[in-house]
């Protein structure tokens, strides 16, 4: 029976890679699935009662790790009398002043007061910088709270200057939408209620969107097509063949060099996503984690299939593709065994209750419904596993080069994908093909330095060898 549904892994901070998430699921399936990543980061486990923990271990594309957001000065000309106030700031912050941040706080606040004064634009990089060293100045001094109210303000701020006709200028406004979702992301770090970051994201999100729609209007016509299959992917009908993963991972998405190392395919026009792009693919994955924190894997599973096409048509790093192709991949067996365990309960329901033949054939009806939905997440999680390993066969030295890529993120999803496969088939009972997968996946995990994922198969080759003591009749091919 369910243990705990979820446990969400903490991303580690680098640069150059979008977070990771790496949750364990626990259904009433006799042998089920404990994995998802959801970016190129070794992570640290998290129970689901302490869900917003993992937000502490935010990371972000590029450079803009979280120190990014956190450390962010902009570089611009401020008046005379608010720069001769934050010279004084600066100084009391130096270690010369042995990193007074009280005095400093006094001083920021008093430039402030000084913008407001001038009255400087509340959204420009000026004043907005300032905000953000009063809050580098409130957490340094364990004043999370204060911090995270005036991060709220700014979004707040943010987001009314965005949705009102004429207050910013078309040529400013992906810079500010950039600005918005950094600062979106940096709240989450303090956020104690699931249910707020997850509205807060959901909004500053379709913000961005909206933006990058309105600047491509072939993009628009694009989604607007597959609406209602991202938004509702399962209505009771095999779905495998509506969703063909190969799309995703292949020659064509995926470039690689004469070396076979991946590159980013220069042809591909992103400009409707820039400069936001990383900021915002971030912020998606956070949505998927919050979504999954709730329980609601059908949104996260929905978020997550648009995320990777979205990847794919924004050109982002080839690694990332496919870890996020990994990841959907186990949202889906997340999926399948929710499908499962309503199967379950609804069997149960009919063995312990006395029902008259409408209610039981309205019954037999849901669980015929339920079967396909389950088949349909299992045939394409091994889909999307089975393309990228696929893909890494017919590019072997993407495996063999694996210590020497800068991102670790193709191999980690090449190993998560074999061990994803093996966990299938440890659920469907083909134990000598699970456990030839298992060890391969540990194999390469090793070689990468993915301690989580041994962690993980090694747990299920333990159950595997229960499973072969306990079933020692049935046939293991």
């Amino acid at each position: 029976m369910v243990k705990a549904l979820l446990e969400i892994l903490n991303p580690r901070l680098v640069t150059r890679n979008v977070i990771r998430k790496y949750p364990r699921a626990v259904s009433h399936a006799r042998f089920p699935s404990r994995h998802l990543a959801t970016g190129p980061y070794v992570a640290a486990g998290l129970k689901k009662e302490s869900w917003k923990t993992w937000v502490y271990a935010i990371g972000a594309f590029g450079a803009l790790s979280l120190g990014g957001y956190y450390y962010y000065w902009p570089r611009h000309t401020f008046p005379n009398s608010v720069a001769k106030i934050l010279r004084r700031a600066l100084w009391e912050e130096s270690d010369k002043k042995d990193h007074d941040y009280q005095s400093a706080l006094k001083y920021y606040l008093e430039a402030l007061e000084e913008c407001e004064k001038l009255s400087m634009d509340p959204v420009s990089d000026e004043y907005t910088g300032i905000e953000l060293k009063i809050a580098e100045m409130y957490e340094r001094l364990n004043m999370a709270d204060n911090a995270h109210e005036l991060y709220l303000e700014m979004l707040y701020r943010y987001f009314d200057a965005l949705h009102t006709p004429g207050r910013v200028a078309d040529d400013l406004r992906p810079h500010l939408i950039q600005k918005d979702l950094r600062i979106l992301i940096k709240s989450l770090e303090m956020n104690k209620d699931v249910q707020v970051g997850k509205r807060n994201l959901l909004a500053h999100l379709l913000l961005a969107q909206e933006e990058i729609l309105s600047r491509s209007p072939e993009l628009k016509e694009y989604f607007d097509k597959r609406k209602e299959r991202a938004t509702n992917p399962f209505q009771g009908k095999p779905v495998g063949d509506r969703v063909n993963f190969e799309s995703f991972v292949n020659e064509q998405n995926i470039k690689l060099n004469e070396e076979s190392y991946m590159i980013v395919d220069m042809a591909k026009n992103s400009s409707a996503w820039e400069p936001f792009k990383e900021e915002f693919f971030t912020a998606r994955d956070l949505y998927t984690a919050y979504c999954l924190s709730t329980k609601d894997i059908g949104s996260a599973l929905s978020c997550k299939l648009t995320t990777v096409e979205w990847m794919v048509m924004a050109d982002m790093p080839p690694g990332q593709i496919l870890l996020s192709q990994a990841n959907l991949g186990s949202l889906l067996y997340l999926q399948a065994e929710t499908f499962e365990s309503k199967i379950h309960q609804l069997n149960l329901q009919r063995e312990n209750s006395l029902t008259n033949q409408q209610d039981d054939e309205t019954t037999i009806r849901t669980l015929r419904q339920l079967h396909r939905n389950r088949d349909s997440c299992f045939e394409m999680a091994t889909k999307c596993y089975g393309s990228i390993v696929a893909f890494s066969k017919k590019n072997k030295k993407l495996r063999f080069n694996a210590k020497e890529l800068m991102d670790p993120s193709a191999a980690q999803a090449i190993a998560l994908s074999i061990y994803g496969m093996g966990v299938i088939n440890l659920h469907k009972r083909n134990l000598a093909t699970a456990e030839r997968l298992l060890n391969d996946s540990i194999s390469m995990a090793e070689e990468t330095g993915f301690q989580e994922l041994l962690t993980e198969a090694h747990q299920e080759l333990r159950k595997l060898e229960l499973a072969k003591d306990s079933t020692p009749n049935i046939s293991q091919t």
